[in-house]
């Protein structure tokens, strides 16, 4: 099981550094949290925190708990978006509910396709995960992290980013990947036209070419094709509702981690509506996750992975 909460030497350290933080105007103190988090709680966000110099988009948002839960492992978090659009701030509210849970969180942005085809937002969710094991959080108050692993957790296409950098990192670094509703692979087979990858020309913009891909090529940027026993354990949230990305996405992501004897397990839910039934509203600036997501996501941040089955 994860440790305790920190005891108030620990926490008096993380006052420290909020204090430090409110000095210089970098960190930004957010009390309470949203109430679907179901608790008040104060943790200091501190922005856009670049992790590579190669383009704007590489940065990202650390959320510091006022009172961490000592070893567990910081969180990166992963938007969706269909690869082309949304930010770090879609997710805000998941992040807010992680840090109420004790987590740091490291909330990030990628370049879209619009910026740089595949690979690009891969690597830069690798980039942002070696920076975090790295310690590059060390001044805003996260060292490295103990036993040098995280946890990612990404949604919709950000889930598929999750699973895709998970690989990359493999068990040793990434103390398991959370997918909620993250496509296992990038070619329609049975999709729906509500998927992003049924979109005419989604194929020229993800790989940045006009001619179609290969089998080869769609095979490296399908996570189900590429588990290895070296992968961490995963843990799929997903509506069996959902028409974005369909259940079978997921059931072939668990079915490919288990055929190598990596754990992988699986909450399913009955989200409102089609559209991956996450949230309560439309609204991106008041949105919360619905109760019964929050829950499962409290309950997976609450343990160790490998998840029970």
């Amino acid at each position: 099981m994860i440790p305790d909460r920190s005891d108030p030497g620990g926490e008096a350290t993380v006052a420290d550094v909020i204090a430090k933080a409110a000095g210089n105007g970098r960190g930004l103190a957010e009390s309470p949290c949203a109430p679907r988090c179901g608790r008040a709680f104060t943790m200091t966000r501190f922005p856009d925190i670049a992790y590579a110099d190669a383009h704007g988009r590489q940065i990202g948002d650390l959320c510091v708990p006022a009172r961490p839960l000592r070893g567990a492992p910081p969180v990166l978090l992963v938007h969706g978006g269909g690869w082309n659009s949304m930010s770090k701030e879609s997710l805000a509210p998941l992040a807010r509910l992680a840090a109420a849970e004790g987590r740091y969180v490291f909330n990030i942005n990628y370049r879209l396709l619009t910026h740089a085809p595949w690979p690009a937002c891969r690597d830069d969710c690798v980039s942002a995960a070696r920076f975090v094991l790295a310690g590059g959080l060390r001044a805003h108050g996260l060292p490295a992290p103990v036993g040098e692993k995280l946890l990612v957790v990404g949604a919709s296409a950000g889930g598929h980013l999750a699973m895709m950098a998970g690989l990359a990192l493999g068990a040793r670094a990434c103390a398991g990947v959370v997918s909620l509703a993250g496509p296992s692979r990038v070619d329609p087979r049975g999709d729906v036209s509500a998927s992003v990858i049924c979109e005419p020309g989604f194929h020229r913009r993800f790989f940045g070419k006009a001619e179609p891909p290969t089998a080869a090529e769609t095979g490296s940027a399908s996570p189900a094709a590429l588990v290895t026993g070296e992968a961490p354990p995963l843990h799929v949230l997903h509506s069996k509702n959902d028409r974005l990305v369909l259940p079978v996405h997921s059931e072939e992501a668990l079915a490919a981690w288990r055929a190598v004897g990596v754990a992988a397990s699986v909450d399913w839910f009955d989200g409102p509506g089609d559209q991956h039934g996450f949230w309560d509203s439309a609204d991106l600036a008041t949105r919360e996750p619905v109760p019964v997501l929050a829950a499962l996501l409290r309950r997976v941040l609450a343990r160790e992975a490998p998840w029970p089955r």
